[in-house]
């Protein structure tokens, strides 16, 4: 069931807050922690120099301090506990949901972000940001994961995203890309035949992303019948929320 009820929870206590409301709460907690000495202030600037794309609070808090988050995602009775460079969902008796890894951190390096480019050898799964930029871990395998993750981004600044989200009942990635231009990319290989498909939003398609699907077509490496326009089935007025999402628009010392 979803729920807009959260928080942050370290050593018992609780930091009761509204899931749109978690950054701020996360920026409240990295400012205390950083007003303690020159020493945790490095730490946290030392840690977000990898950030551009999103913003480090939430991965600093939850990965490095050692916060855990109540019902995350909007899914009520779970929790998400940081361990190193990963995030795993736990069920309300703490014991884990999937043996899987469920969210990672979201600086570039661990996205594992990089130009797209109609290098056929390099073509798999992943999703193409509004700047034509690969985005997907290493360590991920297809969308879902990494849709969880961005989606994640959203929900914890965004009050109007969330409400809407309790609202409607439909994929994850077709309600996202409503909020953030995204491709879904997909490699089929049958033997030296490689074909892609591209699922997208044509009202949140930037020219970065458009330029890129029309290589593919001009390469023979998809087809029109191949590229699965949402605005089709879903004609809602989207809405680009990258730049809110950007540390590198958006940084500010703590």
């Amino acid at each position: 069931m979803k729920t807009l009820e959260s928080g942050l929870i370290k050593k018992g206590k609780l930091y009761a807050c509204k899931y749109y409301e978690i950054e701020n709460l996360c920026q409240k907690i990295i400012q205390d922690y950083c007003s303690l000495n020159k020493e945790n202030n490095e730490e946290f600037q030392q840690f977000a120099e990898n950030y551009h794309l999103f913003r480090p609070y939430f991965d600093f808090v939850v990965c490095k301090l050692g916060y855990k988050v109540l019902n995350p995602g909007l899914q009520q009775n779970t929790m998400l506990i940081g361990k190193e460079d990963h995030m795993y969902l736990l069920d309300e008796k703490e014991m884990p949901i999937s043996k899987g890894f469920y969210i990672g951190k979201s600086d570039d390096k661990t996205l594992d972000l990089y130009p797209m480019t109609l290098d056929s050898a390099s073509f798999h799964d992943c999703l193409i940001d509004g700047k034509g930029k690969h985005i997907l871990p290493k360590d991920m395998f297809g969308h879902v994961h990494i849709l969880n993750q961005i989606a994640n981004m959203i929900f914890i600044t965004n009050q109007e995203v969330c409400e809407e989200y309790l609202r409607v009942d439909m994929d994850l990635g077709s309600f996202i890309s409503r909020y953030y231009p995204l491709i879904r990319f997909q490699a089929d290989r049958q033997g030296k035949l490689i074909l892609t498909r591209c699922v997208y939003r044509k009202s949140n398609l930037t020219q970065d992303q458009a330029a890129f699907m029309n290589d593919l077509l001009a390469n023979r490496y998809t087809y029109p019948s191949f590229l699965n326009d949402l605005d089709r089935a879903d004609p809602f007025p989207a809405i680009d929320l990258s730049k809110s999402l950007s540390y590198e628009e958006n940084s500010r010392k703590l």
